[in-house]
């Protein structure tokens, strides 16, 4: 037997409960539900054959403030150095996500990520420590996972954002040709709600049959645009 926290109120729970005794949250439903890929299956997984065009299409417009996050990315937590280390934004778009910091740009397609999910800083330590083989290999986490969770564990359970909540991303790297991990945290609503729109903007892609337009105005432009405002701005108030 081992604790782990729960998804709901983050309390420590026994892994073999059926619900936990704090909130009523089922344990054995969740933990289950993310064993959708098994530690042998999650090393048979083969890089698939992605299409040869991996435009993300059009960013999706954040007026119902779900289609953006701003989050941060800690180089300790993650292993992909294209990403700087900071706070970072993740931008939906038509067919598939960006995450963006100054003039540096990662674009995941669609057809590249294999599982993009939510989840506590708790409950992936706990993965790890207690429950390995099982939420690690089934879908939290595919990437390279001891650079990941041992910058995270390292600080100790006394760490004051141990509940903090991530956007976790896995994805095939084009590259290396093999799964990898991307960990950003942020506030649960706002991931809640991202995730909740990208699978709303996925089944419209399929019903509309909807192709992947060129971005009329990437966020570099945008960032442009108001630097140029706001010098004006500073030219005319001297």
């Amino acid at each position: 037997m081992a604790l782990i926290n729960c998804s709901e109120c983050g309390k420590e729970v026994s892994d073999k409960a059926a619900s936990c005794p704090n909130c009523g949250n089922p344990i054995v439903d969740s933990l289950n539900s993310d064993n959708s890929v098994s530690d042998g299956d999650s090393e048979l997984l083969e890089f698939p054959e992605l299409p040869s065009d991996l435009n993300v299409g059009k960013q999706i417009v954040n007026w119902g403030f779900d289609a953006a996050i701003k989050g941060f990315y800690d180089r300790m937590e993650n292993t992909i150095s294209a990403i700087p280390h900071g706070e970072i934004n993740v931008v939906l778009h038509t067919h598939g996500i960006q995450v963006y910091k100054g003039l540096t740009f990662f674009p995941i397609h669609n057809s590249q990520i294999i599982s993009i999910k939510t989840a506590s800083k708790g409950e992936i330590v706990s993965a790890n420590k207690s429950v390995i083989g099982r939420a690690v290999a089934g879908g939290l986490i595919l990437g390279p996972l001891g650079a990941i969770v041992g910058g995270m564990s390292g600080i100790g359970s006394k760490d004051k954002f141990v509940d903090r909540y991530y956007l976790i991303i896995n994805y095939w790297d084009i590259s290396t040709k093999s799964a990898q991990t991307i960990l950003i945290s942020g506030q649960k609503g706002q991931i809640d709600a991202f995730l909740g729109r990208h699978e709303k903007e996925k089944q419209i892609n399929v019903s509309e049959d909807r192709v992947a337009e060129q971005n009329s105005t990437p966020p570099w432009a945008i960032i442009c645009i108001i630097i140029i405002i706001v010098s004006l701005f500073v030219i005319i108030a001297t």
